[in-house]
């Protein structure tokens, strides 16, 4: 997993750097706020909280490996972080819940990685829905897969049925990408963010 650093954004200016803050063997978390205002987010280690929007995710933090305590309003979960892995903590209902990102690295491919933050399984395809990209995914679940340098559009499939989709984006090699499908309203919202590091102590 490649990460620039700043904010995370499709259009991030930054998409083609390569982090180089990190120190060796650190283990990355960030927040992903399902809720529908902003929060606060601690970690152990780290002297100051980041803010997360409604619905979006924050930039990853690295620290020590170990074990730590992620705070997200009020709520803290305890988990032990390894050398060289990705988390990232869904907030949702009040309640905390810990995925685990795949590291791959592999600097001549991008790292695609899908969220399925909706109560019913879905996996992310190629835009008319044909081929799969990362198979089905269970509620609030995630998975990933690696794919040359391309500009390409994706879809997101419950079974036969669209649920939404995505633009054109460039992906670059050697960077990692965020594709997340979440409820709203009585429907259903997709975003896409180039990953990225918030260095921030």
């Amino acid at each position: 997993m490649c990460l620039g650093v700043g904010t995370a954004s499709a259009q991030d200016a930054n998409a083609d750097l390569y982090d180089a803050v990190a120190p060796a063997n650190s283990a990355f978390v960030r927040v992903m706020n399902l809720s529908d205002t902003g929060v606060e987010a601690t970690l152990t280690s780290k002297t100051s909280a980041q803010r997360v929007g409604a619905g979006q995710f924050s930039g990853y933090r690295f620290v020590e490996p170990g074990l730590h305590r992620i705070g997200v309003a009020g709520q803290v979960l305890e988990a032990e972080l390894e050398a060289n892995t990705a988390s990232t903590v869904l907030y949702r209902n009040g309640q905390l819940q810990l995925l685990k990102d795949e590291v791959v690295k592999e600097p001549a491919r991008a790292q695609i990685v899908f969220y399925n933050l909706t109560d019913v399984n879905a996996a992310l395809t190629t835009a008319d829905g044909a081929t799969p990209v990362v198979s089905s995914r269970s509620a609030y679940q995630n998975g990933s897969r690696m794919v040359n340098e391309v500009k390409i559009g994706f879809a997101v499939y419950q079974d036969q049925r669209k649920l939404a989709d995505y633009e054109e984006q460039l992906l670059r090699k050697g960077r990692s990408y965020s594709y997340a499908i979440m409820q709203e309203g009585g429907g259903y919202r997709s975003m896409m963010v180039a990953n990225s590091i918030d260095a921030s102590q």
